[in-house]
């Protein structure tokens, strides 16, 4: 008789049902390394992510990327977005040769260096502050950020107050996700209030953000009180803040903002 692929033992997540509230064409990664190691994982999408309402100012800028110094990009969404249209304009990863560039972490490095392109800076801290730490000064330098239209102003106010100047530029837009995945809004507030969710994953403030939208359409009930019985793991700090914000108990939170290393905290966690 062949072994089984997997023992108790090094499936440590078995038993344990974990809500994941990534946008649904980025959850198969973190849904899958949750399955690997035992774990029901129950898809609730809270966010999508979408164009921006209008490419004029991202086509402008791309048109002028040789006036800037470098370019910093916070997130993967941020390279796919603008890469999209660089190759609308005709353009390729030539155009970044005379310009540095900085990746937020080693996802969004991973996604342009995959494009051509090397990032000459990825913070320590995958963070803005991290980013203005390792920059040191920019005083006169010019600075395009493609990001979220519903940014964090820390990096924007730190590159300013530094000397620098700075363009930002709408790449892309997260929105609350209505539908999708393996639940919907009421069977979930039923697991929550039943104590049959043990975890629930945040991988963005606007992942805490919109969960808290969405479960308030169904439910009256505060949600400190839904999820109650319900461990939080988050992505950074800066997520975790927007958790507690909002009156959520924290559990843990990856040490590096990746989901191999959030997926790795729950299992330490777990084996605890």
């Amino acid at each position: 008789m062949s072994q089984p692929a997997f023992t108790i033992e090094n499936r440590p997540l078995l038993g344990k049902t974990i809500v994941v509230t990534r946008a649904q064409r980025q959850a198969g990664s973190l849904i899958s390394r949750l399955e690997e190691s035992g774990a029901k994982a129950l898809e609730f999408p809270v966010i999508k992510i979408v164009p921006p309402e209008s490419f004029a100012a991202m086509d402008n800028s791309i048109a002028r990327l040789n006036s800037f110094d470098w370019v910093i990009f916070t997130s993967v969404n941020g390279v796919e977005y603008f890469w999209q249209r660089l190759e609308v304009l005709g353009k390729t990863a030539a155009a970044f040769e005379n310009l540095k560039v900085c990746a937020i972490g080693p996802a969004t490095a991973d996604a342009l260096t995959r494009r051509g392109v090397t990032p000459a800076l990825v913070p320590q801290k995958f963070v803005a502050e991290g980013i203005l730490e390792d920059l040191g000064g920019v005083a006169g330098q010019r600075f395009l950020l493609p990001r979220a239209e519903l940014a964090r102003e820390a990096l924007l106010e730190g590159l300013e107050a530094g000397g620098a100047t700075v363009e930002q530029l709408v790449a892309y837009r997260t929105v609350v996700a209505d539908a999708g995945g393996s639940l919907d809004a009421a069977q979930l507030v039923k697991l929550l209030e039943k104590g049959r969710v043990d975890l629930v994953t945040f991988t963005s403030s606007s992942t805490v953000r919109f969960f808290a939208a969405r479960l308030a359409v169904v439910s009256e009930k505060p949600l400190p009180d839904l999820l109650s019985k319900t461990l939080v793991a988050c992505i950074g700090p800066v997520t975790a803040g927007t958790a507690r914000e909002l009156g959520l108990r924290v559990g843990l939170a990856a040490p590096e903002f990746t989901i191999d290393h959030l997926v790795q905290a729950i299992v330490d966690y777990y084996k605890e």
